[in-house]
């Protein structure tokens, strides 16, 4: 459905848009830290360790992201070959993998994060629980947008149909 496509292009870019948020004040931090390191000779303990915790995010959210613009890796070169059913097939499967693969990353990433909430960080003073949680958080967001995509795949009629009636 055009809804659901509507959508997953909104909630990318929501992502995005906090993706770059995370990315510029990642971008501060160093540059602070490189200034007070070697300007003020008086090396900050905070800025390397929230520029660690943004790249975590940072790297789940875009690997949402990715998702909507088949950005991840892959090798297509036999799928390429097959006709159109079996790319279909082919693409079913991949996308169930993907789905069991995030399934996993969120549930594990949620012990990290319930594992998180005990032990405070050194230079911020926050619950790990906050770094981890964008592990789940991106596994979610991963899945939920191949469900609305591939959902609003289905609703649209499909080349083939077109094809046929012309």
């Amino acid at each position: 459905m055009q809804n659901l496509t509507r959508l997953a292009g909104r909630l990318q870019a929501l992502i995005e848009a906090t993706a770059m948020i995370m990315l510029v004040i990642m971008l501060v931090a160093i540059a602070y830290q490189v200034f007070a390191r070697y300007v003020l000779k008086s090396p900050t303990f905070w800025s390397e360790e929230l520029a660690r915790f943004l790249i975590v995010w940072v790297t789940m959210l875009g690997s949402a992201t990715l998702i909507r613009e088949n950005g991840h890796i892959s090798v297509d070169f036999f799928v390429n070959r097959l006709p159109p059913a079996g790319q279909r097939i082919l693409r079913f499967i991949s996308d169930c993998l993907v789905l069991l693969m995030c399934g996993s990353i969120a549930y594990y990433g949620s012990l990290l994060v319930k594992l998180g909430g005990r032990t405070a960080s050194s230079g911020l003073g926050i619950k790990m629980a906050y770094p981890y949680l964008g592990i789940v958080v991106g596994a979610l967001l991963m899945a939920l947008l191949l469900l609305l995509i591939r959902l609003g795949d289905c609703k649209q009629p499909s080349t083939q149909v077109k094809t046929a009636e012309v």
